[in-house]
């Protein structure tokens, strides 16, 4: 039958052909090309131009291909019929998401059919067929082949990314994370981002991973895909409180679609392990104020005080106590020591030490209140026997002053009882007779800047020594 019909068509066609009439110009055109799945506009508009007075039309339909055929999904009247234009069988799937609108003018009109909401199976091919009648009689004009595609957005990914070991993570374990979720149409992808961040949650150190393979498949029910992606770390100290974020890449953008990790917890053994000392001395003195050692260390998990224990060098056996902190309250020379910091901490059945030293030395040489008090008995002694030396001397000089002459507080000259006897005075006029002056008998002091006068001996006789003429010095 279906051949006969068409059978029929190519001879009505030739007809005209040979009989001369025109054919009609006929366009189907969609408006945007693109649909997005949703709530979205789109026009499947099908324009035709006829011969005026020679031809007018009869009908118009829209056709979609379904099963590799074009099949009417939607039928269009002129005015001449007034009739509403509706879906055909075929076109069922369209019903309550497209508006049809008849042509209003049989010589230059259009049909519409008006999408409001956009399904993955609208994503097809689709002509326009016009009928339409001249004077040789009625037959046909389609349209080329237009084309609707359809985008489908992607989504948020469906869940925080998965990992596997997901507990008892420790330095130097790979784990796989895996994300998952809508990846939309045209199949879009992954990325991942490792983000280390310090003990604040402040981000250290961003780390994107962009060639991980994303696998889809499309959704059922649906003609966006669903994807699945996988990353494989190797965890490191610096993995600790780091998050890992799967975020989705959509026709070559980033999306602010994205899903991350809690903190991840990464076990490592203890390390860095440091003692220091306060105050900060190079060494100290005995009796001086205690000394405060301080132990600091990194590990997962963390030290708490009896992860730390103190000892002597000369004693390794001996625990000195427990704690970051160690206190040397008795300062004294035997205390001196290498002074060790043991730190350990244990996870997933095993036990991790490391440990640090420091050396403190305590000098005798300073001052004791027991030096204190000799020294203070030896300074009375020494003040003692100063004393009695200068008691010695001074008795020893007060013995002599009765053979002595001291030194008048005028000049000599001043203290002579004669100095004014013009008899007992040479002439200063006549020349001196020097003669027979016995200096034997006159002591004079040689001492550079010496105001004593001259003195007699003491075995001189005054009468008999002509000493008249000597002259005093004026000092």
């Amino acid at each position: 039958m279906e051949y006969s019909k068409s059978l029929m068509f190519s001879l009505v066609f030739c007809v005209f052909i040979i009989n001369g009439i025109e054919s009609i110009s006929v366009q189907l055109q969609a408006t945007p090309s693109e649909g997005i799945l949703g709530s979205t506009s789109l026009e499947l508009k099908c324009s035709y131009t006829t011969v005026p007075g020679e031809e007018y039309v009869t009908g118009v339909n829209i056709m979609a291909k379904i099963n590799g055929q074009f099949k009417n999904v939607a039928i269009f009247y002129t005015p001449s019929l007034p009739l509403n234009a509706t879906l055909t069988n075929d076109g069922n799937y369209l019903s309550n998401r497209v508006t049809l609108t008849n042509p209003t003018d049989t010589m230059t009109n259009s049909a519409s059919m008006q999408f409001t909401q956009i399904a993955c199976e609208d994503e097809n091919e689709y002509m326009c067929n016009v009928a339409y009648a001249g004077s040789g009689g009625s037959t046909s004009a389609n349209s080329v082949v237009a084309n609707i595609s359809v985008k489908g957005n992607p989504e948020e990914p469906d869940s925080v990314p998965s990992y596997v070991p997901s507990a008892g993570i420790e330095e130097g374990n790979n784990v796989v994370f895996t994300c998952t979720g809508n990846v939309g149409k045209p199949q879009g992808k992954f990325r991942w981002v490792r983000y280390r961040r310090d003990s604040n949650d402040v981000t250290i150190q961003e780390t994107p991973y962009e060639s991980e393979t994303t696998t889809a498949v499309i959704m059922p029910g649906t003609c966006t895909f669903n994807g699945t992606s996988s990353l494989t770390l190797k965890m490191e100290q610096l993995d600790n409180n780091a998050v890992v974020r799967c975020q989705v890449v959509y026709q070559g953008e980033p999306l602010d679609l994205k899903q991350q990790t809690n903190p991840i917890n990464v076990y490592y053994s203890v390390r860095n392990v440091q003692v220091t000392k306060f105050p900060s001395n190079p060494t100290f003195a005995e009796g001086a104020e205690p000394i405060t050692l301080t132990c600091e260390s990194d590990g997962n998990p963390a030290l708490i005080n009896t992860d730390y224990t103190w000892h002597k060098e000369s004693n390794i056996s001996v625990m000195l106590g427990t704690g970051p902190t160690y206190l040397i309250n008795n300062v004294v020379v035997n205390e001196t020591d290498n002074y060790i910091c043991v730190a350990q901490n244990s996870f997933n059945g095993q036990t991790f030490n490391m440990n640090s030293s420091i050396h403190i030395q305590i000098d005798d040489d300073g001052i004791g209140a027991g030096a204190i008090a000799g020294i203070a008995v030896g300074i009375a002694v020494l003040v003692i026997i100063i004393i009695i030396i200068v008691i010695f001397v001074l008795r020893k000089n007060n013995r002599g002053k009765d053979d002595s002459i001291d030194e008048p507080p005028e000049k000599p000259r001043n203290n002579l009882s004669f100095v004014d006897r013009k008899d007992a005075l040479g002439d200063k006029n006549g020349p001196f007779n020097n003669h027979n002056i016995h200096y034997a008998d006159l002591n004079f002091d040689d001492r550079p800047r010496s105001r004593k006068p001259l003195q007699l001996s003491q075995d001189s006789d005054l009468d008999h020594t002509p000493y008249a003429e000597v002259m005093m010095p004026r000092v």
